[in-house]
């Protein structure tokens, strides 16, 4: 855990790493949108040659249930440690609905079935997916604060926001976005109903709130995330 005392920084270096960090949201998010997984999704290939992507997911997906368990904190809970609980609620099922459309597609990925799956899950080639999720999970864990522990859930739901505004058009021209449960409508459907959201105010928010001492250090880690996402959504689009 994060215990470590530095010495008081000035307003004006508050000012500046409050900046930076704000800047890293927005940086990494741009760069996030334009990452190869998307570009292939934008392009004229078959449905089954975008998708293709689907299997190679497993691993984050289910690294994802992991995160949303290692940031809860047990027993008497402020409200900022509740807020985080309460993102771990609404998001750590998720992976029940990915197995069911890696399950309803697997028609069209006949060579990642059974051992092949698993296999290919943990190859050399699908590295930087598994390196997302450890990533992730060592800082978790290095960080106990809630408000740092939020900014890193931040860097996952702002990804994933792009994420879907770049495959749900290509569902809908497939009628596959009322199928699909994690892809489609109903992971969507369920965001717009959770108590917790992604916007600029909250991220300023969250950043105005973190202690000083972390600042500096939130603006590597969160730089750093917004890479590894970038990272492996291009291994995603091979």
């Amino acid at each position: 855990m994060k215990t470590k005392v530095e010495n008081p920084i000035s307003a004006a270096q508050v000012e500046q790493l409050n900046h930076q960090l704000r800047e890293e949201f927005m940086i990494g998010a741009e760069k996030f949108a334009g990452n190869a997984l998307h570009q292939k999704l934008k392009s004229d290939i078959s449905i089954q040659d975008k998708l293709t992507f689907i299997p190679r997911m497993l691993f984050f997906v289910l690294g994802f249930k992991d995160i949303m368990e290692l940031v809860r904190y047990e027993g008497e809970t402020s409200d900022l440690q509740e807020s985080v609980n309460t993102h771990s609620d609404e998001d750590s099922n998720h992976w029940e609905w990915y197995l069911k459309d890696l399950a309803f597609m697997t028609g069209h990925f006949e060579e990642n079935k059974g051992l092949d799956l698993i296999t290919k899950t943990w190859a050399d080639d699908t590295l930087e997916v598994r390196k997302t999720i450890y990533s992730f999970n060592r800082y978790v864990q290095q960080y106990d604060h809630p408000v740092a522990r939020m900014l890193m859930i931040e860097v996952l739901e702002i990804t994933f926001d792009k994420f879907k505004a770049a495959i749900h058009p290509v569902l809908k021209a497939e009628d596959l976005y009322d199928q699909l449960e994690y892809f489609g409508k109903k992971h969507q459907d369920t965001e717009e109903n959770h108590s917790t959201g992604i916007s600029d105010d909250e991220i300023s928010h969250l950043v105005d709130l973190l202690p000083d001492d972390l600042k500096e250090e939130m603006v590597t880690v969160v730089h750093e995330l917004f890479d590894q996402m970038y990272r492996m959504a291009a291994n995603w689009a091979k």
